[in-house]
């Protein structure tokens, strides 16, 4: 069962994460731009939650 505020927990990490460059923010945590492409659809797919 999905928390009921995962949500809005995963909008406001993402919303941080965009504030400079999302692309530079995935990288320094060691995820390349095709993997980050990969949990975004697996997010939408699963959760129905979109990055």
């Amino acid at each position: 069962m999905k928390p009921n505020k995962l949500n809005a927990f995963m909008y406001a990490l993402m919303k941080e994460a965009r504030r400079d460059s999302l692309m530079d923010f995935i990288e320094d945590w060691g995820i390349s731009e095709e993997e980050y492409y990969e949990i975004e659809t697996w997010f939408k797919n699963e959760l129905d939650i979109k990055l």
